[in-house]
């Protein structure tokens, strides 16, 4: 069975005026998706609280359906139901979506170990390329350790601005993912220093680029030197699996 479609101009069949249904559920950007009450109730304690009016036959006039507006938009609500619903739901591979589904998902209270496995797709090498900063906070939120451990390998050269730190926090909906990611950084800078040191410069290089003994070397090389590696090994952190450095 073919995976539905998450087409911003287009609801799932499941989800049609030909469907059976007792409900209206509205976007925000005004798509209607017709569902059974029944369904999302055993789901989510939040949609039992929230129908509180009184059921309407599935057969009847579907003008005549309760309507119920959401603060969710369509692509967004869409991916929700089809994950709620028993069917095959649709493969999700978009970040943004994921972190829209993520934060529905805990608005309901629903347990977020039932969402993990049709997000896994999400956390691919495009993902982690283009949005490695969302990656970490998504997988933060999911609860998945290793995602996240993975992810937070592909932040190291994004800048931590304000606002970068603020939509980690709205994503994760956790402060405490972007206190760990600054600490990682905290501690990295110090560590490539100490590995830099270890590298025995002056036994392989000439007296004027930081090499000689008994004190004969251009200290200043050597300091560039030690620089200039922690700065290469800087840039082969920021591209995990991209290959080697050989500069040095």
């Amino acid at each position: 069975m073919a995976s539905e479609s998450l087409s911003l101009d287009l609801v799932p069949p499941t989800f049609s005026a030909t469907s059976p249904a007792d409900c209206i559920l509205r976007s925000s950007d005004e798509w209607d998706f017709y569902v059974l009450r029944g369904i999302l109730i055993f789901a989510s304690d939040v949609f039992k609280d929230m129908f509180s009016l009184p059921p309407t036959g599935p057969n009847a006039e579907k003008e005549q359906l309760p309507v119920i507006k959401m603060t969710e938009n369509g692509r967004t609500l869409s991916a929700l139901l089809s994950v709620i619903y028993p069917i095959v739901p649709p493969e999700i591979t978009d970040i943004g979506l994921a972190a829209d589904l993520a934060q529905a998902w805990q608005k309901y209270l629903m347990p977020i170990e039932r969402l993990r496995p049709f997000l896994s797709g999400v956390f691919n090498e495009s993902s982690l390329m283009e949005r490695p900063l969302d990656a970490y906070a998504l997988a933060w939120r999911l609860g998945d350790r290793a995602e996240a451990k993975k992810a937070s390998q592909w932040t190291h050269g994004k800048p931590l601005s304000f606002g970068a730190m603020s939509r980690i926090v709205a994503i994760a909906g956790d402060q405490e993912a972007v206190n760990a990611l600054t600490s990682l950084r905290d501690l990295r800078q110090p560590h490539l220093r100490m590995m830099a040191r270890l590298i025995p410069i002056r036994e392989h290089a000439c007296p004027n680029h930081g090499g000689g003994d008994n004190g004969s070397y251009d200290r200043n090389a050597y300091i560039e030197h030690t620089i200039a590696m922690e700065e290469q090994v800087k840039r082969v952190l920021n591209k995990p699996g991209r290959g080697f450095c050989f500069d040095f």
